[in-house]
């Protein structure tokens, strides 16, 4: 498969999770309220961007921090905001959101210290 070909096939499996995630917070939003479908979204897209770069990153044999490494970590802390205003919004305590923003944050170090863990 060519560069380009590979390129237009995930820019519309991108395109198509955006429009999923989309459908996905449009519905929710509908059934359960704005914020849910907001955070909904946030969730499936920032689970989907950190998915896919990890999938179709190629540079592993190259040591050092690599642009896919940062989109992951951003995809995992977009669903992790997602994910955090869940839990303000169910339990309305700011000491409890506090720890889950503080668990995002942890998750995303241990998602990229476990990608590098070859190159350390």
């Amino acid at each position: 498969m060519t560069e380009e070909s590979e390129t237009k096939r995930w820019n519309s499996i991108t395109g198509a999770a955006l429009a999923a995630a989309i459908a996905l917070g449009i519905g929710v939003g509908i059934f359960l309220g704005l914020m849910q479908g907001v955070f909904t979204f946030l969730i499936a897209s920032g689970a989907f961007l950190a998915l896919s770069f990890f999938l179709r990153d190629e540079s592993r044999e190259v040591g050092g921090p690599t642009t896919a490494d940062g989109a992951i970590m951003a995809g995992v802390l977009l669903a992790g905001v997602g994910v955090c205003g869940f839990v303000y919004l169910y339990t309305e305590d700011v000491m409890i959101t506090s720890v889950c923003v503080i668990a995002a944050m942890l998750c995303a170090s241990a998602v990229m210290l476990i990608r590098s863990r070859r190159f350390l």
